[in-house]
């Protein structure tokens, strides 16, 4: 009877410890990753405009922060007009027909439309065709 009881157990150990270290180091990745895309985002009291309501198809390549005194940030770092030029000048030619230069542009509603106007003048010069200005519903008031 112990005979047959042995014969018919095969038991394989399997060590789950590997893929469990791996899949809490994926989620911490991942959880990392998440907030850092939200804290490349300066607080800025945008423009009450309604916008347009089409689904953006992917992340803008990118993201010009204009504060009301006329500071221009990048990835919330402050940037002169001149460093902003030579960053959308090295996207736009290191960029992909399939894959085109996007900027969004988040000034707030308070700044003067003279800084607005030095930067697009500095993204044209670039070579920039496209470029969106991030605004927040007005909701009727």
């Amino acid at each position: 009877m112990s005979k047959r009881s042995s014969t018919s157990r095969h038991m394989i150990d399997v060590d789950l410890t590997s893929m469990i270290d791996v899949v809490f180091q994926l989620i911490i990745f991942f959880m990392f990753t998440s907030q850092f895309g939200e804290l490349r985002r300066t607080e800025i009291d945008l423009p009450r405009q309604p916008g347009d309501d089409t689904v953006v198809q992917h992340e803008p390549a990118m993201i010009i922060d204009l504060t009301n005194d006329g500071t221009y940030l990048v990835e919330s770092i402050e940037t002169s007009l001149i460093e902003i030029e030579r960053l959308a000048r090295a996207g736009v030619v290191g960029q992909d027909a399939s894959d085109p230069f996007d900027v969004l542009i988040r000034p707030d509603r308070n700044t003067s439309a003279v800084y607005l106007d030095r930067l697009l003048m500095r993204l044209s010069n670039t070579g920039v065709q496209r470029w969106k200005l991030a605004t927040v519903d007005g909701g009727g008031g």
